[in-house]
This record gives C-alpha cells, sequence and structure tokens, in this order.
C-alpha cells in the first residue's frame, strides 16, 4: 500500500550545491537566521515541503515537513529516511523532551531530530547542527 512519503526525495549531505537535484518547485530561498553564509531553500513537494540549507556550497541540513495521515506512515516514513542518512550506521537517541526525539548517528558525524508532536523529521552534519545552535 503506498503513500505520500514513499516517495520522499532522498539527498546526500555534504554533497556540493551545484549537484543538490532540486526535489520539487521551489517556493522560497532565504539566510539561515543562525548561520551565518547558510541559505534555506524550501521546496514544495508531494505530501508537504522540504528544508535544504546550504553552507559553505554543500548540503548540511534536510527537514522533511511531510506528516503522515497514520502512525504506521510515520514510522515507515521514518525507516525509510533514517535508514538513508544512517548511510549503514545505526542511530542512538540522545533525548527525549516530549516533543520530540533528538539522534545521534553511531559515527557522531550526523544528526537527527524527530517531532512527533509535529511529525516533522531533520537529518544534519553535526558540523552544521553546532553552529545553527
Amino acid at each position: 500500500m503506498d503513500c505520500l512519503t514513499d516517495d520522499l526525495p532522498l539527498l546526500e549531505l555534504l554533497c556540493a550545491a551545484d549537484e543538490v537535484r532540486a526535489p520539487g518547485e521551489l517556493e522560497s530561498s532565504c539566510p539561515h537566521k543562525n548561520a551565518p553564509d547558510a541559505v534555506t531553500d524550501t521546496y514544495v513537494v508531494d505530501g508537504g515541503q522540504l528544508l535544504l540549507t546550504l553552507w559553505y556550497g554543500q548540503l548540511h541540513e534536510v527537514i522533511y515537513r511531510t506528516p503522515a495521515e497514520s502512525v504506521e506512515e510515520a514510522t515507515r516514513r521514518n525507516d525509510r529516511l533514517f535508514a538513508h542518512y544512517g548511510q549503514g550506521d545505526d542511530w542512538t537517541e540522545i533525548l527525549d523532551n516530549g516533543f520530540g526525539k533528538t539522534y545521534r548517528r553511531t559515527d557522531q558525524r550526523r544528526y537527527a531530530l524527530w517531532s512527533y508532536a509535529m511529525d516533522i523529521t531533520t537529518f544534519g552534519t553535526m558540523g552544521f547542527h553546532q553552529v545553527k545552535w
């Protein structure tokens, strides 16, 4: 049984900005409020929005604002996304604050956030994470 989140674009973190294929229709592009030299592009995709943050010429963060219609769909979407962005490494849950969960990839090079309250999933590099927060 297909759902909209089965076809979400999967991107490669740290790829060069000029190699990022537009995942949908560009809705906006603006400077990142917390990270100097970073730009966040927002794209409309089936099921919601995808936010891509480019920093120093590379893709450093992908935010999936693609709420699922059920818990099962959210689990299936997140399993797919975590497997892709894990690149063979496991994820360790670091924090559950009652609003969402924070994860680190076992090699400590990537982070993930899942807001279960809003059903938004974020993947990014630790270098960018340290600057943006």
